[in-house]
């Protein structure tokens, strides 16, 4: 073989390289080329990761947690003994942990402000079909980002969710509200062909009360009983304890450097690949 057409198949072997890789998945086990039926199944996992994000969302506003795990959490081990639930300040650790804290202290925690709010507001009753009045989890997801496993077992996605959450204040009885803006990312495992989620990672960035005409730049988010909206005492008192506690994600500052925090997702073949949300 002559020089020149050394040269000519070096340059097409380099072509064929570049386009395999651009039609692929990054990853040093990554199938270069996806077949119609494989792009067909891409697409399809994508628009079912997004509904389970947003029934997520949807049983948050409706404050049916126990039911949200039940539906779209993972429930087969061992996912679900690595599940994680994360926030900014620590995680809770297994499905057991997530449902207490999330699930059913939540309930218990409705049933213990229904009960002090009748005594400050007598035409609110204390019975079953009160539990939760007032209350408003108002969550939106945006600006998804999200990644399917080369083999198509496992997903990972990132939203943006600006918020707004309102509810009754027990000690004065008036309406109290916040808004808040954050971040969603998550891992996700396909159980008997249906997408579930694995691990949580929200992030706040900011928040503070609804403004008032006659009020001044909205303060943060409430953290103690001592703030108005604010968990009473009596819950305080009896809250689960993280699992883990660390400094996971840091509100914004003034004088706070941006923080790619969570990574937005990767293409990756298997989740061996790729990093944990």
């Amino acid at each position: 073989m002559n020089t020149r057409n050394k040269r000519l198949l070096g340059l097409v072997v380099c072509l064929l390289v570049v386009l395999s890789t651009s039609l692929g998945f990054a990853g040093p086990q990554t199938p270069r080329k996806l077949t119609a039926e494989q792009m067909a199944q891409r697409a399809l996992d994508y628009q079912e990761i997004q509904n389970v994000m947003s029934r997520h969302e949807y049983y948050h506003t409706l404050g049916q947690n126990k039911e949200e795990l039940k539906a779209i959490w993972v429930t087969k081990a061992p996912y679900t003994e690595t599940a994680k639930f994360t926030m900014n300040p620590g995680s809770m650790i297994g499905m057991k942990s997530i449902m207490y804290q999330y699930g059913e202290f939540h309930e218990t925690s409705n049933k213990i402000e229904l009960e002090l709010l009748s005594k400050v507001r007598p035409d609110i009753a204390n019975v079953p079909e009160n539990l939760g009045i007032g209350q408003l989890l108002l969550h939106n997801l945006t600006t998804g980002c999200i990644e399917v496993a080369g083999d198509g077992k496992t997903a990972k996605g990132m939203w943006y969710s600006p918020g707004a959450m309102a509810n009754i204040d027990v000690v004065t009885g008036k309406p109290h509200q916040v808004w808040m803006w954050e971040r969603y990312a998550a891992d996700f495992v396909k159980e008997d062909g249906q997408w579930k989620i694995w691990h949580l990672l929200i992030c706040t960035d900011f928040g503070g009360d609804w403004p008032r005409k006659s009020e001044g730049e909205a303060s943060g988010v409430f953290t103690s009983s001592n703030e108005a909206g604010g968990p009473p005492p009596q819950i305080l008192a009896i809250t689960p304890k993280l699992d883990v506690y660390a400094d996971n994600y840091k509100e914004y500052s003034p004088t706070k450097v941006p923080q790619n925090i969570p990574r937005p997702p990767e293409p990756y073949y298997t989740f061996s690949e790729t990093f944990s949300y």
